[in-house]
């Protein structure tokens, strides 16, 4: 994709170890990440590693790429109740709930499936995928777990008069309007923000760990440290309220992003590749980044991380035991810091 700024270098920063993996008495792997703190100011509240290490966004991105449905004026428009907007930030499990919420987000805006062009992936609900499996379904472009964020994309193209067959370029007016929007919550500029590909087809933005943390502060500080314009601000606390309102439409069943929001006062989003990042009432904002990009890891670390800012996780979304097919404990995954 093109690229205004110029070249990063391409240097991967040593990270500090996160969680080791213990098997019986025995470590049996070591995953390494980083994460830091921030406050809506930019302000740094704790950090583990390089915070200035560009990480690729992936979905922990979507709560931002959803707020232009909200200040273009689209969700009014179009009638979108709080759990389509939810599911427009959401990578969610194609459970019953979140296909029926993006269909209707389609219907309003008036398109359809055939409009999606999130590309295909079986649910990923098991229970969900079994069921379409022994019903020999295909999954379609709406089992993918960003129909959600491409049917809110549609529904902006569709209120603005924009053609929606375009509505995946980076060089169109939607995903334009995205990156600035991705910057301004991030306190970057446009050019300052780097794009590739994702994996369902629109752009996926490159930015600093520590940015990531001050969009999410501004996420939960309803984009005042940001100076925002007022239909901005206004499209911050509605996705964020709609996410803290709808944890389920966010994820769904069995996923630590919906868990996690029902427990606490966090809004919180994980992305592909180990990436996590969460908002707090209090106005500050985390972010993290497994090494590895493995998701095992995600959660023992986030949670460890909350745990240094005073947030209070219920031990049972405290992904820590190892089983095996039998269901019996054969280790577990803990912190190191």
């Amino acid at each position: 994709m093109r690229q205004e700024s110029a070249e990063p270098e391409n240097v991967v920063a040593p990270d500090a170890p996160v969680v080791a993996v213990r098997r019986g008495d025995l470590v049996e792997s070591v995953h390494c990440g980083r994460y830091v703190v921030r406050d809506a100011d930019g302000g740094t509240l704790g950090s583990l590693g390089d915070p200035e290490s560009l990480v690729h966004l992936r979905s922990s991105a979507k709560p931002f790429q959803a707020l232009p449905l909200v200040f273009s004026g689209a969700a009014d428009a179009f009638g979108l109740t709080s759990e389509e907007v939810a599911v427009a930030c959401a990578s969610h499990n194609a459970e019953a709930r979140h296909l029926s919420a993006v269909r209707s987000i389609l219907r309003k805006a008036g398109l359809s499936e055939a409009d999606l062009q999130s590309g295909a992936h079986p649910p990923l609900h098991a229970p969900t995928a079994a069921r379409l499996l022994k019903s020999d379904e295909e999954p379609r472009p709406i089992h993918g777990n960003c129909s959600g964020k491409h049917a809110g994309m549609l529904a902006v193209c569709a209120h603005a008069g924009w053609d929606p067959a375009g509505y995946r370029d980076p060089d169109g007016p939607l995903q334009k309007l995205v990156r600035r929007t991705v910057a301004k919550l991030c306190g970057l500029g446009s050019e300052e923000i780097w794009i590739a590909g994702d994996n369902c087809g629109v752009p996926v933005f490159v930015l600093p760990l520590g940015n990531l943390a001050v969009g999410f502060a501004r996420l939960a500080a309803e984009g005042e440290a940001g100076d925002f314009p007022e239909d901005l601000a206004e499209a911050v606390r509605r996705v964020r309220e709609a996410m803290r309102r709808h944890p389920f439409m966010v994820a769904g069943t069995g996923r630590f992003d919906t868990a996690l929001m029902k427990a606490t006062d966090l809004v919180a989003k994980s992305g592909a590749e180990g990436v996590f990042a969460a908002a707090h009432p209090d106005g500050w904002g985390l972010a993290l980044k497994v090494s590895d990009g493995a998701s095992r890891a995600v959660a023992p670390t986030a949670i460890a991380a909350l745990s240094r800012r005073g947030v209070q996780v219920p031990e049972e979304i405290k992904r820590g035991t190892l089983t095996d097919l039998h269901g019996e404990a054969v280790g577990e995954i803990i912190p190191l810091f």
